[in-house]
């Protein structure tokens, strides 16, 4: 059911993206490594994973952040991705990772449990004269 609703929701997200404006979004995950993960097995899958995001959207224009913090709640870290456009998000979001790579899927599956993410709106503002 839930593949399912993340289709039809993507679907939407495509159809709608067309007319869209060409902001840039971002995809930000809420996560801890599993035990026995680091930071570096972080960065190396998700290297793989960038990889695969690139080319099912067909742009590089992709960026995927491991993000720390440095004050505050020290216990997890946030992917970070951002996109050029909601249309590449979607490509992404839409494709099913798990099916056409399954050791990568499993992979970031063992890696680390990411219990919320917020797709955002990115509205660049301009400098003032």
């Amino acid at each position: 059911m839930k593949k399912i609703l993340l289709a039809a929701l993507t679907t939407v997200f495509l159809v709608f993206s067309a007319g869209a404006s060409a902001d840039m979004v971002a995809n930000v995950y809420s996560c801890k490594l599993k035990e026995g993960k680091t930071s570096e097995d972080a960065h190396a899958i998700n290297g793989e994973w960038l990889k695969w995001a690139r080319a099912k959207a067909g742009t590089d224009d992709i960026r995927s952040s491991y993000t720390t913090s440095i004050v505050g709640d020290l216990d997890g870290f946030m992917w970070v991705d951002t996109y050029p456009d909601l249309a590449a998000w979607a490509k992404v979001n839409g494709a099913d990772l798990e099916e056409e790579n399954p050791e990568l899927s499993e992979a970031l599956d063992a890696l680390s449990d990411c219990d919320e993410n917020r797709l955002y709106n990115m509205d660049e503002s301009e400098a003032a004269d």
